[in-house]
């Protein structure tokens, strides 16, 4: 099969109600307008119920965003976690980005405190796992 990804959509994803999930996948940097619009779509999309579990695929951004988005990504996800419900939210990043994987971190620390847990990850599987009640990940 071959498949063909629009480019002029930064941002899609795919809701899987049989696995508690939604994948949420970036196919290059996005502003934050372009982010909170496409979540607004997923949260407004007939399929989305509130416990649905995230992984956001990031793994095609190598761009390092700013604090001020990263804040500004905390905000809207503390502002929608109703909608959300107490779920899992993995950040895939890619494996060589290091200031990347930071300022997820930093996005984990301002989103405590509200129903979602957000985790910083650079391997996709162990996200998948993570998101399905694994163990939380450990870093030294």
């Amino acid at each position: 099969m071959i498949a063909f990804v629009d480019l002029s959509v930064p941002i899609t994803f795919a809701i899987h109600p049989d696995r508690s999930l939604v994948v949420v996948t970036r196919l290059r940097r996005t502003t934050f307008e372009e982010w909170s619009s496409a979540l607004t779509d997923l949260l407004s999309n007939p399929s989305f119920r509130p416990g649905l579990h995230v992984v956001e695929d990031a793994r095609a951004v190598i761009a390092v965003p700013a604090r001020a988005d990263v804040e500004r990504v905390a905000r809207w996800i503390h502002d929608h976690a109703a909608a959300f419900g107490a779920v899992r939210w993995a950040m895939v990043v890619p494996p060589s980005a290091n200031a990347l994987f930071g300022m997820a971190r930093v996005g984990e620390a301002l989103t405590a405190g509200s129903s979602v847990t957000l985790r910083a990850f650079t391997d996709l599987q162990a996200a998948f796992a993570w998101v399905s009640g694994g163990v939380e990940p450990a870093w030294d």
